[in-house]
């Protein structure tokens, strides 16, 4: 088996900047991450360096939409009950809906509607282009 022998200078002739040991200053120095579905924290915002989304800006605005709205209606019916209440066996189920769920469901609707308002706010800010066709 051949290997190459471990260069141990940079030739003159390489461009560019190398880092020995990567730094969070580097992130000050205007990198930025190239998204085109956001990671997002706990509380719903973004979890990139100065994102950029790219690609198409409809497939972004969509992904943002169903990524936030799954979020905040999560967190609407988390606030509401703390946790999920399955019935037991014995309990029987009612045709007629149950005003604390049909409460809750509207609190998460509008929850949902304020989150696609702040994807396509989000999107329509970062989005540059890149990749558009």
């Amino acid at each position: 088996m051949a290997t190459s022998q471990r260069k141990d200078s940079i030739p003159e002739s390489a461009t560019g900047v190398l880092q020995e040991k990567p730094t969070a200053k580097a992130a000050e120095t205007g990198d930025h991450d190239r998204i085109v579905m956001a990671s997002r924290k706990a509380d719903g915002s973004m979890d990139q360096t100065d994102p950029e989304f790219i690609g198409d800006k409809d497939v972004a605005l969509a992904a943002a939409k169903e990524q936030l709205a799954q979020q905040a209606a999560s967190a609407v019916d988390t606030a509401a009950r703390g946790a999920v209440h399955t019935p037991d066996a014995g309990e029987a189920g009612s045709s007629t809906p149950d005003p604390d769920v049909q409460s809750l469901k509207d609190a998460q609707d509008e929850a949902v509607k304020a989150a696609e308002a702040k994807a396509e706010r989000e999107v329509n800010q970062l989005h540059k282009g890149a990749g558009d066709r």
